[in-house]
């Protein structure tokens, strides 16, 4: 991070917000909501809690890892992420600090979604946020039922890497969500102009569902379903 970007989080107060947070660590495993097998339950939003999902991604030696979002690790990172989207040209107006804080502390301390960050070789790659779809905008689309769910993610704009890698840190996120016995269709949408995430869904093993205007504009509506494994 160059200072100009360290001053303007300073000047936001952004290091204010994150520092009314008590970061300390958490053995996941150890933590009741999970070992109950219920993926959306609430947590705490100061806590880095330690990966409940790890792997190789194919073709790649890195390793892959799924945990938690931590407000005080990570709301820095997305601040900064954001920020370089927004100052594309003709992008939308940067997200106040303050609000991303309020966003992310309901995410993570509800009981119908769960915020989370993927990383490879310990650096975040992509966040993602799993909601049930009756809480989600998505009922507004679809004809929702008991077990779906719907995402939404955001890439690292310092992560250039083919699609395909992409799609593989994605689908090893779905592999962990329809491991939990309540998550059957997961829901997605991406702008219809957006290239980079139409391709990295469908890589993912996503199918087109409909297409529907929205505002700003028009959107694609992907879902995936849960296969059950045969034993």
């Amino acid at each position: 991070m160059n200072n100009a970007r360290y001053l303007m989080l300073t000047h936001d107060g952004l290091r204010r917000l994150v520092e009314q947070y008590l970061y300390r660590e958490v053995n996941l495993i150890a933590m009741r909501p999970f070992t109950e097998k219920q993926l959306c339950s609430p947590l705490d939003p100061s806590v880095r809690y330690t990966p409940f999902l790890y792997g190789l991604l194919p073709g790649d030696n890195r390793v892959f890892s799924l945990r938690p979002f931590c407000i005080p690790q990570d709301l820095p990172v997305i601040y900064d992420w954001i920020g370089e989207y927004c100052s594309v040209p003709g992008s939308n107006p940067f997200t106040p600090v303050q609000q991303l804080l309020e966003a992310y502390h309901d995410l993570l301390t509800g009981d119908y979604s769960q915020s989370l960050i993927a990383e490879v070789g310990g650096k975040a790659i992509l966040q993602i946020d799993i909601i049930r779809a009756d809480q989600d905008e998505i009922s507004l689309k679809e004809d929702i039922q008991k077990g779906d769910y719907c995402i939404h993610f955001l890439v690292s704009p310092h992560f250039d890497e083919p699609i395909g890698f992409l799609a593989g840190a994605l689908n090893s996120c779905l592999h962990s969500f329809f491991s939990f016995p309540d998550v059957w269709r997961i829901f997605c949408k991406a702008s219809v102009y957006d290239k980079r995430s139409n391709n990295l869904l469908h890589e993912a093993g996503f199918r087109l569902n409909k297409t529907v205007k929205d505002y700003p504009g028009t959107i694609n509506i992907y879902r995936h379903d849960h296969v059950p494994t045969v034993t």
